[in-house]
């Protein structure tokens, strides 16, 4: 029972179907009324679309009843007819709309084609006898402004409607080259002029501010000599560049100028330069160069040759004509590559986001530059059918806001960026300055105390030579006199205390050698090591090698210009001093060998060997009874060195610093 019913339910609709097929027209189409308190009419959904695949029917031709059922709906808000390659692959397109006048007085209408690049348009207004009762001139992007038939940068058809007559336009399109979208609007005659102030006004508007900034963002690159702000410039120039050869103002105030390469290559390349300076730009704003992800930013730098290929394939064109197979492929290519730098700044945006590099900066141009991209990316999809094209895709004016907001915002981000760079470099700067005024503290402490020591070693060499010295040799001269006199008494004692006599003034004469090597050491603030191997030499000359039997050699090896501080010099003569007398009183030796070894680094090496009789010595310790040993590890321990006596062949003293 069920199954019957529903049966009959779908045997209901069917026939309702079927009824209405058959009381509807196969080729209907909606009538767009023009009423009397209307200034502007949409046509969207009252459009019909016809492709002449022979490319040479005329309106008699289209309006026969053999092509007139061919004409389908245009199912997108604006009609688009997708791209075309070239002059060969290019066939015209038929739009046609039905019109009725709703009120008793004749109507003055302008249909309007908001895009300049087409080359053929013509329209044609067919009564419903299908006569043609209007047919008007043949205009294009060659077509001067002044020839059209109205004087403006879009195309203008009017047309007139009496009292209650309906009639059908036909509008003929044909283009070479590009995206075929065909923003048509009915506008009444009446109001031309309010909208043309209307349209300046904006446009005006939008082109004062985009040049304004540019403007100053020259004032602040001379300022700054920030390379960003060049590469910002040329991309406010660029869409100024934009949407005066999309909108128009070019094949209107520039009419020659538009020829300056071959076909539409002008209008082709403006945009092409916007989007690769954008590139050039992100490349500077959000930097990868120096991170992990740097192998973007070398795709960034192919995109850019991408560019350059496209720039030069847009220029020689001037010079060489391509053939159709060759201009089929360019411009297959021209269409990759013109929209290359849009995924690839993507990438950039969300590269520095995930991997954190600048995320800040990358949020703030996803914002700027998410609604015009939107725009772009819709007409592209919208070209290849992807999308419907709707009438902000189709339609500049839409694009302008989005524009003026990537500009408002980038400009905020890079005066903020301009705040932060100049935060950070007065912060730097003050930074700096406390560090310079620390450190010159530092040095002038450093040389308060420098010259402290300087003015207490010449305090203690002045009273050492001018106190010590001179009691020392006093003492030595009347030792000498009373050794002398002693000598010439006729007791028998008396050259007995003539050698003790001479004996005190040995040891006199020795305080005194003492006391001018200590003034020496520490007279001066640092000495060459070829200065202290000389004063060695000298005082082994001098003193020692008057020992009869005991030959000594010096041996200095390294660097003779490497300074050596004064308690280096005096510690280690004492050293080689020491050594040499334990050499002469205990050794019994014939042969010593004082070893000066100079290391990169500042490292210093000292040997003392003798080929004498040698020590024995526990692990190579010092005993407490050796009051010489001691006092030689005392001062080797003063330098941070270290101190060794062992047996090898007699006896060697090393002092390693």
């Amino acid at each position: 029972m069920k199954h019957s019913q529903f049966r009959l339910l779908w045997l209901l609709c069917g026939c309702l179907m079927v009824c209405r097929l058959m009381g509807q027209p196969l080729n209907s189409q909606p009538v767009v009324v023009l009423q009397g308190n209307h200034d502007q009419v949409s046509l969207r959904g009252s459009l019909a679309y016809f492709q002449d695949s022979l490319g040479n029917r005329g309106i008699q031709d289209v309006i026969t009843p053999t092509i007139a059922p061919a004409f389908q709906p245009v199912t997108t808000p604006v009609p688009n007819f997708g791209y075309v390659t070239g002059i060969k692959s290019a066939k015209p397109v038929w739009l046609r709309f039905k019109l009725s006048n709703a009120s008793d007085q004749t109507q003055n209408w302008l249909a309007e084609i908001d895009f300049w690049c087409f080359d053929e348009l013509q329209l044609f207004l067919v009564d419903e006898q299908n006569q043609v009762l209007s047919t008007s001139p043949i205009i294009g992007w060659k077509t001067p402004v002044a020839k059209r038939p109205l004087n403006h940068r879009h195309y203008w058809f009017p047309f007139t409607l009496s009292g209650h007559q309906n009639a059908t336009a036909y509008l003929r399109i044909l283009k070479h080259r590009g995206t075929q979208i065909v923003p048509v609007e009915l506008v009444r005659a009446s109001a031309y002029d309010s909208l043309l102030q209307k349209s300046y006004l904006f446009w005006g508007g939008v082109l004062f501010t985009l040049v304004f900034v540019a403007i100053m963002n020259v004032i602040f690159f001379l300022i700054t000599l920030d390379r960003i702000y060049s590469k910002y410039i040329f991309c406010l120039l660029g869409l100024v560049g934009f949407f005066i050869i999309n909108d128009g103002f070019m094949n209107q105030f520039a009419f020659e100028e538009q020829f300056w390469l071959p076909r539409q290559n002008v209008y082709f390349l403006f945009p092409l330069i916007l989007f690769y300076s954008q590139l050039l730009f992100v490349r500077t704003f959000l930097p990868l160069v120096n991170t992990p992800s740097h192998r973007w930013h070398k795709v960034g730098t192919i995109v850019l040759w991408c560019g350059v290929f496209c720039l030069i394939a847009l220029t020689i064109e001037r010079f060489t004509p391509y053939s159709a197979l060759l201009e089929l492929i360019l411009v297959r290519i021209f269409s990759v590559f013109y929209w290359f730098p849009m995924p690839v700044i993507g990438a950039y945006i969300v590269v520095s986001i995930v991997r954190k590099y600048h995320v800040k900066e990358a949020w703030l141009y996803l914002i700027a530059v998410l609604p015009f991209y939107a725009l772009n990316l819709g007409q592209v999809f919208a070209n290849f059918g992807m999308l419907p094209t709707y009438e902000p895709v189709a339609n500049f004016a839409y694009y302008a806001p989005a524009a003026l907001f990537e500009v408002l915002v980038l400009t905020v981000g890079l005066a903020y960026r301009y705040k932060m760079n100049r935060d950070q470099t007065e912060r730097l700067i003050k930074e700096q300055t406390i560090q310079q005024e620390r450190t010159y503290e530092a040095e002038v402490q450093t040389l308060a105390m420098k010259n402290s020591l300087l003015i207490e070693k010449e305090r203690i060499a002045r009273d050492l030579h001018d106190n010590v010295g001179a009691h020392l040799a006093f003492v030595v001269t009347n030792l000498t006199h009373i050794s002398d006199q002693a000598e010439k008494q006729p007791r028998m004692n008396g050259r007995q205390w003539a050698d003790q006599l001479r004996t005190i003034v040995s040891y006199t004469r020795e305080a005194v050698k003492l006391l001018r090597e200590t003034i020496w050491a520490i007279h001066q603030e640092s000495f060459t090591v070829e200065e202290f191997s000389e004063r060695l030499n000298q005082y082994i000359n001098r003193y020692v090698h008057e020992t009869d039997g005991l030959h000594v050699d010096v041996v200095v090896t390294g660097s003779q210009a490497q300074r050596l501080t004064s308690t280096q010099v005096l510690n280690l003569f004492r050293i080689v001093q020491e050594a040499l007398n334990n050499v002469i009183k205990h050794a019994f030796a014939t042969q010593a060998t004082v070893h000066l070894q100079i290391r990169p680094g500042g490292h210093i090496n000292l040997r003392i060997h003798d080929n004498g009789r040698g020590f024995t010595w526990a692990n190579g310790a010092v005993s407490e009874q050796h009051y010489g040993l001691r006092n030689m590890q005392t001062r080797a321990e003063e330098l941070g060195g270290t101190f060794r006596v062992f047996a090898e062949d007699g006896t060697t003293v090393e002092v390693e610093v």
